[in-house]
């Protein structure tokens, strides 16, 4: 991906390893710059969260034994683009996380 793109995880963000950066909008305040370090990002949060890694991207709840899938990770995650006015972003389109 380009410098003009910066890609959303969708974990909170006290737990999220990514960069800050400055928005307008009311949106997370971290981001990655590749869908594979969102990607990573998500992994280490359900991990912590007590979820068990059975595939590359399918994790088991440990509450109720259902199984959480990640979409691919050259799919994952909301890309934003860069707007007309300095640094605002905007989102282009998302993608996610498979219930």
């Amino acid at each position: 991906m380009s410098s003009r793109y910066v890609v959303l995880c969708g974990v909170p963000d006290q737990d999220c390893v990514g960069s800050k950066y400055i928005t307008d909008q009311s949106l997370p305040k971290k981001c990655h710059a590749s869908r594979a370090d969102a990607f990573q990002c998500m992994v280490r949060h359900l991990i912590k969260l007590g979820f068990t890694r059975v595939g590359p991207r399918e994790f088991v709840n440990p509450e109720n034994g259902r199984v959480r899938v990640l979409s691919k990770q050259s799919h994952f995650g909301a890309v934003l683009r860069t707007g007309k006015e300095g640094n605002r972003f905007q989102p282009e389109r998302g993608a996610g996380l498979i219930n």
